[in-house]
């Protein structure tokens, strides 16, 4: 009975908070909590996004032991840095089943991405992509260490600053993407630098693309821009992802595929537009 009041108060909370999301993300908002104990609706969501295959995909992620390296990862992470530090960013296991067998279905050539961290996203970007046996990870990101307390961030790029809650910050001594196992990293590109002025050469260098995934700094104008950047780089068929499109309250993603005549979806944190 106790399990039950709580569950419902956690609801009853749920509901409050969707009143600060944008109208359109306040359903979805209520419900992610629950996407990661729905398998069919998983499942639905990959269909959506043209993976038929998607049950097969999501077990042979924990059979290659993926999860597990991806779950010691954020464990020493956590190990490393006080309790109060912000986590080591990503995506929750469930998002992360979901990312990887949209890359095992889609079989891009290239990915781009905004937003590595510790690297967890990326871990299983490059595991399907190892499956796979082609494509590469294109990422770009603007690495801060935690060196002190909370907000005692040190740049990696020399010059950079970010506000201490806009950082997935690394622990003292590791790289960006540190956590994305050995095997995984010949695949890997790695551009160190801000997404505003190195997104439009990247996506130059590489041309057409087949997914692009954001998952750097989530204020409204930095996500619509990278979207509206990325958009035409996309191949047509090809997705762009976003993840943490609740963290600001705002419209970036439904804004963004009204702008371009496409629907947009969600599964817990991640929101996709399909071109």
């Amino acid at each position: 009975m106790v399990h039950a009041r709580d569950a419902l108060a956690r609801v009853r909370r749920r509901v409050a908070d969707a009143r600060e999301q944008a109208p359109r993300l306040r359903v979805p908002y209520v419900l992610a909590p629950l996407h990661g104990r729905m398998r069919l609706l998983l499942l639905r969501r990959l269909r959506a996004l043209g993976v038929r295959d998607g049950q097969r995909y999501v077990s042979e992620l924990r059979a290659d032991g993926i999860q597990r390296q991806v779950d010691a990862a954020v464990a020493e992470y956590c190990e490393l840095l006080p309790a109060n530090a912000p986590g080591p960013g990503g995506i929750n296991p469930a998002a992360g089943a979901l990312l990887y067998a949209l890359v095992r279905g889609v079989r891009p050539e290239v990915i781009v991405e905004t937003g590595t961290a510790s690297g967890i996203s990326s871990t299983y970007i490059l595991a399907a992509l190892a499956r796979n046996g082609a494509g590469r990870l294109v990422s770009i990101d603007l690495p801060f260490v935690q060196t002190g307390g909370e907000e005692l961030l040190s740049p990696v790029v020399p010059g950079s600053a970010i506000d201490a809650n806009d950082s997935s910050p690394l622990p003292p001594g590791k790289e960006p993407g540190w956590a994305i196992p050995l095997d995984l990293r010949d695949r890997w590109e790695l551009h160190l630098g801000d997404a505003r002025y190195l997104l439009s050469t990247v996506l130059n260098d590489v041309g057409e693309i087949d997914v692009f995934f954001h998952d750097s700094l989530h204020t409204r104008d930095h996500m619509l821009f990278e979207f509206e950047t990325a958009w035409p780089s996309v191949r047509d068929g090809g997705v762009l992802a976003a993840d943490d499109i609740f963290q600001r309250h705002h419209d970036a993603l439904p804004a963004f595929a009204r702008s371009v005549g496409r629907r947009f979806t969600t599964f817990t944190s991640l929101g996709f537009v399909k071109k």
